[in-house]
């Protein structure tokens, strides 16, 4: 008697080390292996992971471009104050998509339609990097192709416990556009 268990329960039983390739007699099948956390990760999934060029899961179409030479996205203490600002407006990191123009150029009519961005948020970005036509002075919100965009220094990014009153001025400053920009 010949039995063949579902892919699912093989990758169940082995784990971390099962690969299925399919067999030589019929046609083949996609391979699944089993990931550190016991996920099946198909090609496809696979394909899909080494795709993504951003930082979070965008459900809330909220895009952060930075520009960070000694990161891939942006730097430990850039996100903890980012995390933090943006948690007071109960969004989290999750809800975002973080971009490193140093890593990945992109233009704006990249993240408007792949990303279906809303809200971009620049730190450090002159928006003629992203290939945007204007410039804009920092703190405005600015409206275009039907997305609210916001321009501020890099310096808003430094760590929260920051105690110099011009970073003070500067993270005030950014905290009402972002609560102007109704996140």
């Amino acid at each position: 008697m010949n039995t063949q268990l579902p892919d699912f329960v093989l990758a169940g039983l082995y784990k971390n080390s099962l690969v299925i390739t399919g067999d030589a007699q019929t046609s083949p099948k996609p391979a699944l292996q089993v990931t550190e956390n016991n996920a099946v990760a198909t090609p496809e999934t696979t394909q899909a992971a080494q795709k993504k060029w951003y930082l979070g899961d965008n459900k809330k179409g909220i895009v952060i471009v930075a520009t960070d030479e000694d990161a891939v996205f942006i730097n430990d203490e850039w996100l903890d104050t980012l995390g933090k600002m943006l948690g007071g407006l109960q969004i989290n990191l999750g809800d975002t998509a973080i971009i490193n123009l140093r890593t990945k150029a992109v233009s704006f009519t990249d993240v408007k339609q792949q990303l279906n961005a809303r809200h971009v948020i620049m730190f450090g970005v002159d928006p003629l990097q992203l290939g945007l036509p204007f410039t804009m002075p920092h703190y405005q919100l600015q409206n275009y192709a039907g997305c609210t965009l916001l321009s501020a220094p890099v310096s808003t990014l430094v760590a929260a416990a920051a105690t110099t009153d011009a970073i003070k001025a500067e993270k005030r400053k950014l905290w009402e556009s972002l609560k102007r920009m109704g996140l």
